[in-house]
């Protein structure tokens, strides 16, 4: 829990400040931004969306009180079209309440040139839920600009 909350101290820290649905500049992140983050943006004449997929795994091999939190991000445009493959995410914010989880998320597999879905994952998260939802906010960059994204109330499941 030290870890978390040094992680989400420094990077407030360091990312402070941003404007709503526009772009925002890598140094001007707040948590009111974070919270209050559009839900699609509008990105090379493509209106972006984020979906996940929160989940703790609780198979037998797992410890007694379960593994912690990994996060599915896949990144779609609302009419199913290619996601621009100059689109990167490099952070991800995790809202419980008041707690909250910042991670840099990572591709599992190599990102084809054109595909309808940008995925990453994080993982090692706290040990909240399962049976509770949570925000989810991802900064995206690209070469019009850096934007954040957010999914509200996303289910934290369990796998047995």
């Amino acid at each position: 829990m030290r870890r978390v909350l040094t992680i989400i101290g420094c990077t407030l820290f360091v990312l402070w400040g941003c404007g709503g649905g526009g772009p925002v500049t890598p140094s001007s992140v707040t948590t009111s931004d974070l919270t209050t983050a559009p839900t699609s943006v509008l990105l090379g004449g493509k209106s972006i969306r984020l979906e996940t997929s929160l989940w703790r795994d609780f198979q037998p091999i797992a410890p007694p009180d379960g593994k912690p939190l990994v996060a599915l991000l896949q990144i779609k445009t609302e009419d199913g079209s290619d996601v621009p493959a100059t689109l990167r995410a490099d952070m991800v914010w995790v809202f419980n309440g008041s707690q909250s989880w910042s991670a840099v998320p990572q591709e599992q597999r190599p990102r084809p040139e054109t595909s309808p879905v940008y995925e990453l994952v994080a993982r090692d998260g706290p040990k909240w839920g399962p049976g509770i939802s949570a925000d989810v906010v991802v900064r995206l960059r690209s070469p019009d600009g850096t934007f954040l994204l957010r999914a509200a109330d996303q289910p934290i499941r369990a796998t047995f």
